[in-house]
């Protein structure tokens, strides 16, 4: 474990040129992964997203430790390997990345996080993170549109109906701010993938009242018009 960690800490001083995939953007490739699992090229796509700012845009931070830390749960035979090959990148992949490992609960999570956080301005937050014990993704309840977009995340990393359930369980929360982004976010992702509709759409009969007529507003305005007879 030492040396591996040694190996790392090395390997992120080295620049790396970023390459760019012409078939697919890396943010494509992200929003579209749990159609078709192909987890070797996550390395890859880290580089990619970095380089083009993807870690940058607003809520994307969550986003990508959800989908990371799933993506590294469902196969932690090869975080090792993939750890080593994630050299050059700059300060906040590198911490974004060591979130990711913190949240899947892999022992290197919490000591990177110190150990990139000695040069942060962050250094107190990032200490008070990597000491505190985690949970799994999807036991993690939805309290702040951050922890909204932590499961969105691990849904793209799966395509499992629970990080939709969690979202619409946030929507039944009597807290409005909340609800309105929760209902927004399905709203969107219900038109853009047809996974999160059909989801929505079996949901119709089995959720709260209170929660049935705004679900049924997402289903309505996010399924295809069906032709005119």
């Amino acid at each position: 474990m030492k040396l591996l960690l040694r190996s790392l800490l090395v390997a992120l001083a080295f620049p790396f040129a970023a390459t760019l995939r012409a078939e697919i953007s890396a943010e494509g490739w992200l929003e579209t992964y749990y159609l078709n699992p192909k987890p070797d090229e996550l390395p890859q796509a880290i580089r990619q997203l970095s380089h083009d700012g993807y870690f940058d845009g607003p809520g994307h931070i969550a986003v990508s430790i959800g989908f990371m830390s799933t993506v590294f749960v469902q196969n932690a035979d090869r975080v090792d390997g993939w750890l080593l090959q994630l050299h050059g990148l700059d300060s906040k992949a590198n911490r974004l990345i060591a979130s990711a490992l913190w949240q899947a609960g892999h022992p290197l999570g919490s000591e990177l996080l110190r150990r990139l956080g000695q040069s942060s301005g962050l250094r107190t937050e990032i200490e008070k993170i990597a000491n505190t014990p985690v949970l799994p993704v999807e036991e993690t309840a939805i309290r702040s549109v951050s922890s909204l977009n932590l499961h969105w995340g691990a849904f793209l990393a799966s395509g499992s109906d629970r990080y939709i359930l969690s979202i619409l369980d946030a929507v039944g929360l009597d807290e409005p701010a909340l609800t309105s982004t929760a209902l927004a976010t399905l709203a969107r992702h219900a038109a853009e993938h047809p996974r999160v509709l059909e989801i929505c759409q079996a949901q119709l009969d089995r959720q709260p009242e209170d929660v049935r007529g705004v679900l049924r507003a997402v289903v309505n305005s996010a399924a295809p018009a069906k032709p005119a007879s």
